[in-house]
C-alpha cells in the first residue's frame, strides 16, 4: 500500500496546476496555491494537510482508516503545534460540523483563541482530569460516529504527558489508537524524539508518521530506518514529511492568514 492509496493527492479541479508549479523549495508555493484550494469544493471528510512539492493538495480521506493514527515527531520548535493548529483551521474547510476536534496540550495558552472555532470540542490540559474525561466521551461517541458523516480529530500535542498519566487515560488513548480511525476518531499526536525512552512501545501503534526537523541522525534512525529519509534537511516551522512504508512525501504548511 503507496502513501497515493491513502492520501489524494490529485484532484480534477487542480490538475492545471500542475504544469505551472516548478519550485517545490520555495516557501512561497504555499501562498501561489491556498487560494485555489479554498475556493474549490474539497471532497467530503477530506482534511488539507499541507500542500505537496508540486504544489498540490495532500488530503487525508477521514472515512478511510488505513493510514490509521498519526504521530508527528520533531525536535522542538520545529512546528509541531503549528502543523496541529493548521490541521484544526483546515479542518473548518468541509461542511459546516463535518469535522470537529478537541485538543489534549500541556501549553492551553497556546491555543488561545481555538477553542472559539465553531467546529472545536474544547481544550484542555492533559494533566486534568477534564482532558482524561474527554477521551473517555471519545471512546463513547465513537460507537455512533461510524453511522454518521461526521469526524472527530484529536489533538494529543504531547504523548509523553498521557503515557504518564493513570490507567485509565492510558488505556483510553491505546483504544483510541487501535479502532478510533475506523470509527472516524483520528488521533493525531506529538512527540519529542529526545523523549522516547519512555515510549518506545507506543511507536508500534503508528505506521503513519509526519516529521518536522530531527537533527541528531541516531535519533531519527529510531523514528524512521530509511537512509534515503532526511530529517535534519527538513526547513523548521513550515515544511514536514510524510512517511508510510515504502514511501516518502515532504510537503508545506498552508498559510491561511
Amino acid at each position: 500500500m503507496t502513501t497515493t492509496d491513502n492520501f489524494l493527492l490529485t484532484l480534477q479541479a487542480f490538475q492545471e496546476l500542475q504544469a505551472e508549479l516548478r519550485q517545490p523549495d520555495d516557501p512561497a508555493l504555499a501562498e501561489t496555491v491556498l487560494p485555489a484550494v479554498t475556493d474549490g469544493a474539497l471532497p467530503d471528510g477530506s482534511l488539507l494537510l499541507g500542500l505537496a512539492e508540486d504544489g498540490l493538495p495532500l488530503l487525508l480521506d477521514l472515512y478511510d482508516p488505513a493510514p490509521g493514527p498519526l504521530l508527528v515527531a520533531g525536535d522542538g520548535g520545529c512546528g509541531k503545534t503549528a502543523l496541529l493548529q493548521s490541521l484544526a483551521r483546515a479542518s473548518d474547510l468541509n461542511n459546516p460540523g463535518e469535522i470537529q476536534f478537541g485538543v489534549l496540550t500541556p501549553f492551553p495558552e497556546e491555543w488561545e483563541g481555538y477553542e472559539t472555532l465553531p467546529n472545536c470540542l474544547g481544550v484542555w490540559p492533559a494533566y486534568h482530569q477534564a482532558g482524561r474525561d474527554f477521551l473517555a466521551q471519545l471512546v463513547d461517541w465513537s460507537a455512533a460516529l461510524p453511522n454518521t458523516r461526521q469526524a472527530v480529530l484529536l489533538f494529543v500535542d504531547g504523548l509523553d504527558l498521557l503515557v504518564a498519566s493513570d490507567f485509565q487515560a492510558r488505556h483510553n488513548l491505546r483504544w483510541l489508537l487501535v479502532h478510533g480511525p475506523q470509527r472516524q476518531v483520528w488521533p493525531i499526536v506529538t512527540v519529542n524524539p529526545e523523549r522516547l525512552e519512555q515510549m518506545q512501545t507506543w511507536l508500534d501503534y503508528f505506521t503513519t508518521r509526519i516529521f518536522g526537523q530531527v537533527t541528531r541522525f541516531e535519533v531519527a534512525r529510531q523514528l524512521v530506518d530509511n537512509p534515503r529519509v532526511d530529517l535534519a534537511a527538513i526547513y523548521p516551522g513550515r515544511q514536514f514529511g510524510l512517511f508510510q512504508p515504502g514511501s516518502w512525501l515532504k510537503f508545506w504548511l498552508p498559510p491561511f492568514d
